[in-house]
């Protein structure tokens, strides 16, 4: 591996030299176990060592994601984003669990947890669905339509409200939340375009000019469309190049949709999974909004891949919401 370049970004961040140090080693130990220089590995090799971990209860944080950003800094961006899928997915269902008691009783949740059995970090996202559709199911059995789509849709993820104060800061200075959707849009367009002239990797993404356009084309995607107090969001597609060039119904909704925990399921259809499990990607999507707007929002799925759709669509309800 290029020692040089690991340890001069790990530094740029202020880092003691010992957990320097103690983080290279994690690169060093994946290096031994598959037997050949990180440079050299591919997909098959992470998901080998992910499962070592796993059977071995080492499977943390710590162990794979300084592996990750390896590979970010020597642009080996699909290995990059192959890796982005295990941290996709931590803490999810536990924060889901968490919520159970906010729409209803310890009692039900204590129920509902008992019942459960949770993936391990590390987990090829091939298997991931079969716990989805165990845990749906559990959810299903045990709470009303209602409450179980408000406990889904929550900021799942863990997302600092902190990371949303320079968005506070342009809505607060725009005349409308009108406005202030348009100028996102905008900017999330030129960001989206330095990325792709820098040929940088966007979250999980490769920036093309084709994908420029079409985030251009619809102010829903990244940002949104106020109508009769509603306010509209559409997703990304998760994989965009490969959504924009294909034909094949089931492969375009599979580059289509974001979630590690269901995501393969569109391909193989193994596991019958309740397209409400799609609120989660819902809390996402307005969970911005909350912090931007100070106030609890209610979300309304629209449109799923996991249901037969192109896109994600989901709908905020405003009709109660102060806004400018």
């Amino acid at each position: 591996m290029n020692r040089e370049i690991f340890i001069e970004k790990y530094q740029s961040y202020k880092l003691e030299e010992s957990k320097v140090i103690e983080y290279l080693n994690t690169v060093i130990t994946f290096e031994e176990f598959i037997g050949k220089d990180i440079d050299a590995t591919n997909i098959r090799d992470i998901k080998e060592y992910a499962e070592y971990l796993i059977s071995i209860k080492q499977n943390t944080y710590n162990n794979l994601v300084h592996i990750a950003r390896y590979y970010y800094y020597i642009n080996k961006s699909d290995l990059y984003i192959h890796m982005t899928k295990y941290f996709n997915s931590i803490g999810v269902f536990e924060s889901i669990l968490d919520r159970i008691t906010i729409y209803e009783s310890k009692a039900k949740q204590e129920e509902i947890i008992k019942n459960m059995k949770l993936p391990p970090f590390g987990l090829d996202s091939t298997v991931l669905p079969t716990y989805t559709k165990e845990f749906m199911d559990i959810l299903n059995k045990h709470l009303p339509r209602n409450s179980c789509n408000k406990i889904l849709s929550g900021n799942n993820h863990k997302i600092p409200k902190e990371s949303f104060n320079k968005e506070k800061e342009f809505y607060k200075n725009s005349e409308s939340l009108e406005t202030y959707l348009k100028d996102r849009h905008n900017r999330k367009v030129v960001e989206l375009q330095k990325h792709y002239d820098n040929n940088l990797v966007w979250f999980e993404q490769i920036i093309t000019k084709e994908a420029i356009e079409y985030v251009k084309s619809n102010q829903e995607i990244l940002s949104g469309v106020v109508k009769n107090k509603k306010l509209y969001v559409t997703k990304i597609p998760y994989d965009i190049n490969n959504y924009l060039s294909e034909e094949n119904d089931v492969l375009k909704r599979y580059y289509a949709c974001h979630c590690s925990f269901v995501r393969e399921n569109i391909k193989d259809e193994k596991e019958d999974i309740s397209k409400e499990w799609c609120y989660c990607s819902g809390g996402f999507a307005k969970y911005p909004f909350e912090i931007i707007l100070e106030q609890d929002l209610e979300v309304k799925l629209l449109k799923t891949p996991l249901d037969g759709d192109y896109v994600c669509r989901f709908e905020i309800d405003l009709s109660n919401i102060k806004y400018k």
